[in-house]
C-alpha cells in the first residue's frame, strides 16, 4: 500500500472527492484499512511516498504526480520487500510516527543509490565494491565493540546513528538497532543494508558527518568524524547534526571518543 505521511503529500494519493479530506480523516482511513486487512489474515505491506522521487517517476512516464492514473502507475511499480515497512497493529499515531521515518529512510536510500549511479559510470563497478567492502567492516566492528559494552551492562540493545552531510546538503541519516541478547542476529538485514549504503554513499562523495554508538540506558556515547573518507574518534558531541533518536538515555549524555574502526583502503 502506498501511503502519504504528511500533509504536503496528501495532493498526490487524494482524488476526486477525496481531495477534500484533511490529513488526519486520510491517516484514520489509512489504518483502518490496515485493521481490517491484519483481521483477514493478510500481511500488510507499506511504503511512503517520497515526493521527488515520485515527481521524477512521474515526469518520465508522462504523467501528472497530481493525477489519480500518475498514482496508480507508481503504485503499481514492484517495491522491493526488503525497503517495504510491515504493519503489526499499531495505532494509529504509532503507525505515522513509524511511516516517516520509513519516507526518511526512503530518501537517504535515493539518494545514495544516485551516489552509487554515478560512481559506477564515472569509476566501474569497483567503487561501489569499494564502498561496501569498507562499510561492512565498519559495521562489523562497531557491532563487536556493542557487544564488549553489553558485557558490563544490564541491558541487551544498542543504537548507532550516522549522520552525513555534503556541503550544506543532507546525504542522509539513519538509525540502527543492534540486538545483542542470546543467539539472536545482532542487525536486521534492512537495517544493515541501509547503513551499509548510506555510509558507502558518504564515502564515495567524500562527505562530513558523524557517527555515534549509546548501548543501553548508560548515557555514554561513543563518537566518530566522519571527513575525507575517514572516521576519526572525537569527543565533541556537538557534532551531532540532528537529535539522536536511539535509546531514551535519562540520565545526561557524556560524550566520549569511539574505539578506532578499519578504514578505507
Amino acid at each position: 500500500m502506498l501511503v502519504a505521511v504528511d500533509e504536503r503529500d496528501l495532493a498526490f494519493v487524494s482524488h476526486g472527492p477525496a481531495q477534500r479530506r484533511s490529513f488526519a480523516a486520510y491517516w484514520q482511513s489509512v489504518h483502518d484499512r490496515a485493521i481490517r486487512a491484519l483481521t483477514t489474515g493478510e500481511q500488510v505491506l507499506l511504503a511512503p511516498i517520497v515526493d521527488f522521487v515520485y515527481v521524477r517517476a512521474c515526469a518520465e512516464a508522462g504523467l501528472d504526480p497530481r493525477s489519480q492514473a500518475g498514482f496508480e502507475a507508481y503504485a503499481a511499480r514492484a517495491f522491493p520487500v526488503s525497503e517495504l515497512w510491515r504493519f503489526g497493529g499499531e495505532s494509529a499515531e504509532e503507525m505515522l510516527v513509524k511511516m516517516r521515518r520509513e519516507q526518511d529512510a526512503w530518501a537517504t536510500m535515493s539518494r545514495c543509490r544516485k551516489v552509487f549511479g554515478e560512481a559506477r559510470s564515472r569509476f566501474g563497478p569497483e567503487a561501489e565494491m569499494w564502498a561496501g567492502d569498507c562499510s561492512d567492516r565498519v559495521l562489523e566492528a562497531l557491532v563487536e565493540e556493542a557487544a564488549s559494552v553489553v558485557t558490563t551492562s544490564s541491558t541487551d540493545e544498542g543504537w548507532l546513528t550516522l549522520v552525513a552531510r555534503m556541503g550544506d546538503v543532507t546525504l542522509g541519516a539513519y538509525t540502527v538497532s543492534v540486538d545483542l541478547g542470546g543467539d539472536r542476529q545482532a542487525v536486521l538485514p534492512r537495517d544493515r543494508e541501509r547503513f551499509n549504503n548510506l555510509l558507502g554513499a558518504a564515502l564515495l562523495v567524500a562527505a562530513s558527518g558523524v557517527l555515534t554508538l549509546m548501548v543501553g540506558a548508560e548515557g555514554r556515547v561513543q563518537v566518530w568524524e566522519l571527513s575525507n573518507q575517514r572516521l576519526m574518534p572525537s569527543a565533541r558531541g556537538e557534532l551531532l547534526l540532528e537529535p539522536h533518536e536511539g535509546g531514551g538515555a535519562e540520565s545526561p549524555v557524556e560524550f566520549v571518543p569511539g574505539v578506532p574502526l578499519p578504514q578505507p583502503v
